[in-house]
């Protein structure tokens, strides 16, 4: 006769059999060089329904090798609770092996990755399960990629290396470079992070490649970390030589690179009252003009008789974006010219003394844009002189090289902008100016010997204008 089991006994069975299982679920992700995994189960069978990944990624590994030791038990119909082996990082990467079945069949061969990394999913049908499985794996380490040949670098900022990684050596007979050309560029910084080469016989060698032939700025070996260096050129060649004989760790680098700023493309509606200035689309000497511009200038000098108006460079969409001049004392403005294309206009002279200037482009097909100065007169005075309207501001030395100081004679209580531009109109350098200060550095390392004007605005307004000579 079979005796009833006490509900109190089975739950306390149920419950210590459940206590020794602890199934898989979601993804777990396995990064040492070698390890073990299962199903989970224990001595039990694994759950209906089962969905759960395991993501090997061991760092630096070369290879995987999957394993399968002791159990490996699985519903054997229509292969439906199965193992999928990846090679690679998800279950997008290529299929190595589907494995079902149970080891009383073929056990299942070990799988080996391409590469150092392996995807490893088990899922189970909801209905019937086995006594599950346990798998192991090994890795290797992947072979260094040593650096060859040229290697050209074009982003504004990225690194380098001789190609041992961290637990290698370099090659002998190296003898490798990498041309460093960002956009745009003005300087550029190389630093080192790591440095152990054989002293004397392997070098590192760094220079400015702007120059024909390329100019060293620094030759390294040893195993003391060089200080930064930083060339004010778009160009930079960095060159890694070894002889056949003794290396060593070896060494990693990083770049960065200072770029122009961007341009201050035109906007809204500027007043310009000085005696004579610059102004121009904004695009800037690199860049061209933008889309859906519309931009005007307002030009009225105080007791002005005679306003000209001069453009040193101009390219717009022909017949589409277009710069008009006015005469704009009238109501409405009377036009005096408009112009497109790429020919330089001819000066127009208004009689007067308020010159409207606009300038608008679509939204498609730009081009270089323009740059424009004027001057006026003043009954009985002539042509204003260009250094004479403000004698609150001096620039100097002016000729300068390099460096020059820009001095206020009072603390200025408002921001400024300094803008400097070249003699086609076109502006070449902004500088921002802030409120409580009464001298600035100007810095013309990146601009080429020649003469420039420059103007001082506030609040949209020009304040100053004046010439400046960099030899």
């Amino acid at each position: 006769m079979i005796k009833h089991i006490p509900t109190f006994i089975l739950s306390a069975i149920l419950f210590v059999q459940s206590a020794q299982a602890q199934y898989c679920s979601g993804t777990v992700v396995k990064t040492t060089s070698t390890g073990n995994f299962s199903d989970g189960s224990g001595s039990n069978n694994y759950n209906d329904n089962t969905d759960c990944m395991w993501l090997i990624a061991p760092p630096g590994a070369g290879t995987i090798t999957l394993s399968f030791t002791g159990v490996f038990d699985l519903e054997v119909y229509n292969c439906s609770d199965k193992i999928t082996v990846y090679d690679g990082g998800d279950t997008t990467a290529s299929i190595l092996a589907v494995l079902c079945g149970n080891s009383n069949m073929t056990p299942p061969a070990p799988v080996t990755s391409t590469g150092g990394n392996m995807f490893v999913r088990f899922t189970s049908d909801y209905s019937y399960n086995n006594g599950g499985w346990d798998a192991s794996y090994t890795s290797t380490a992947a072979p260094p990629v040593y650096c060859s040949g040229q290697t050209n670098l074009m982003t504004a900022a990225g690194s380098f290396s001789d190609g041992s990684g961290l637990s290698n050596d370099y090659s002998n007979n190296a003898n490798c470079s990498w041309l460093i050309q960002p956009t745009g560029a003005t300087s550029i910084t190389v630093t080192f992070n790591s440095f152990d080469i054989e002293t004397g016989l392997d070098f590192v060698k760094v220079y400015d490649n702007s120059t024909s032939p390329a100019t060293q700025v620094g030759s390294y070996s040893g195993n003391s970390i060089p200080t930064p260096v930083t060339i004010n050129s778009g160009s930079v060649l960095v060159e890694f030589t070894s002889n056949n004989t003794v290396t060593a760790p070896g060494w990693d680098a990083s770049y960065t690179s200072t770029q122009p700023p961007p341009p201050v493309y035109c906007t809204g509606s500027t007043n310009l009252t000085a005696p004579a200035g610059t102004f121009d689309d904004g695009s800037g000497s690199s860049s061209n003009y933008a889309d859906n511009s519309n931009c005007s200038w307002i030009i009225n000098p105080s007791n002005a008789v005679t306003i000209t108006l001069s453009f040193g460079s101009f390219d717009t969409q022909s017949g589409v974006d277009l710069v008009q001049v006015y005469d704009n004392s009238s109501n409405p403005p009377s036009l005096l010219g408009a112009f497109s294309g790429n020919t330089v206009p001819m000066p127009v002279t208004l009689t007067g003394n308020n010159m409207l200037v606009t300038f608008t482009s679509d939204a498609s097909v730009n081009a270089a844009g323009w740059g424009a100065s004027y001057s006026s007169t003043t009954s009985g005075v002539g042509i204003a002189d260009i250094n004479s309207n403000n004698n609150d501001v001096s620039i100097y030395p002016n000729p300068f090289h390099h460096t020059a100081t820009l001095k206020f004679a009072t603390v200025q209580n408002e921001a400024s902008e300094l803008i400097i531009y070249d003699i086609y109109g076109k502006s070449v350098k902004r500088m921002q100016i802030p409120a409580n200060m009464s001298s600035a550095t100007i810095d013309g390392s990146s601009l080429a010997n020649g003469m420039y004007f420059y103007t001082i605005n506030k609040n949209n307004t020009t304040v100053h204008t004046g010439k400046l000579v960099l030899e």
